[in-house]
């Protein structure tokens, strides 16, 4: 069972650390996983990098490739218009459906020996681990709050308010 997911995840991982060629140039595969998120609606670039657990500044190098494509625009924020949003043009929607399409037709060939019981079944199981799997691993962006009694946590006194001698 380890193999198969140790497979699992290099095969996966192979699909998303990799660069791909369009007629406009080589891109990280990454660049493009934003897109999925501003198909659901604007954001702030750091907005983004959060969704997408990355650091800012790896966002912002993808989000420069998808606005030179003319996938994304920069708009200015109607609520705060020193802050910019990152807004998905048509031309980037129709990019989406196509990877959405190019995904569903890839995993249809690769489903498509499996009877529905068996598809059924795999459903389930991978349902239960994915749940499982949540529960043992906290979400990305989460701040943990320091330990008091762990030394250089930050806070001056353990427990009673006191400052460390």
């Amino acid at each position: 069972m380890t193999d198969t997911l140790a497979r699992y995840v290099r095969l996966r991982d192979r699909a998303v650390h990799t660069t791909f060629r369009t007629v406009d140039g080589e891109f990280e595969t990454a660049a493009f996983k934003g897109l999925f998120h501003l198909a659901r609606q604007p954001m702030r670039s750091r907005e983004l990098a959060a969704e997408l657990n990355t650091d800012p500044s790896t966002v912002s190098r993808h989000v420069s490739q998808l606005v030179e494509l003319g996938l994304i625009r920069r708009e200015a924020d109607p609520h705060d218009g020193r802050a910019t949003l990152l807004v998905i043009t048509g031309t980037g929607r129709e990019r989406v459906e196509a990877m959405r399409s190019g995904r569903r037709t890839a995993l249809n060939s690769a489903l498509s020996e499996w009877r529905g019981e068996e598809l059924a079944t795999l459903l389930s199981l991978l349902t239960r681990f994915v749940d499982a799997a949540e529960t043992l691993v906290p979400p990305a962006c989460e701040r943990r709050t320091p330990d008091p009694a762990s030394p250089g946590s930050g806070l001056d006194s353990p427990v009673s308010g006191e400052p460390h001698p």
